[in-house]
């Protein structure tokens, strides 16, 4: 594989990083109930009209093709995920780099307390635990609130 271009979404780009987002979730959550996954139609809504409205939206192309993506709402990382097909090579650390270099003074997310690969990935990259608590419906799972500061 080669370094993948990092960059802002293109709108032409939209609908295929909404379904390499959500092909991503499913293979990360598998634990999740049929009725806490939205159907396509739902999440690329989701996808188009919350996240792309909300946050600033950075992907990973490689080839003409979306294989991640970052959403940072401010220094919050509202979303990152890497199409399953290339877990494992990079992608997500070439995304979560350029984070920050954005937000040199630190990043904050949580994750769900299940998504053990996502808690590996952050703090082996100096993510720090700071709170607990229960995400919203219709996951309404035990999640973890992490931080990330340049400062030792």
């Amino acid at each position: 594989m080669n370094v993948p271009t990092i960059r802002r979404i293109d709108a032409s780009e939209i609908e295929a990083t909404g379904r390499m987002w959500q092909a991503s979730q499913r293979a990360a959550y598998t634990w999740f109930r049929e009725d806490q996954r939205h159907p396509l139609d739902d999440a690329l809504g989701f996808f188009r009209d919350s996240i792309c409205e909300s946050c600033e939206v950075w992907v990973a192309v490689e080839a003409d093709r979306v294989i991640g993506m970052l959403a940072l709402e401010g220094s919050t990382i509202d979303h990152l995920f890497v199409d399953p097909e290339v877990w494992g090579v990079g992608v997500g650390s070439l995304l979560l780099a350029h984070a920050k270099g954005l937000h040199p003074d630190g990043l904050e997310l949580v994750t769900l307390q299940r998504n053990e690969r996502a808690r590996r990935f952050y703090e082996s990259r100096g993510f720090v635990a700071t709170k607990f608590g229960t995400s919203p419906p219709p996951e309404n799972e035990p999640d973890v609130y992490y931080r990330w500061s340049s400062d030792p």
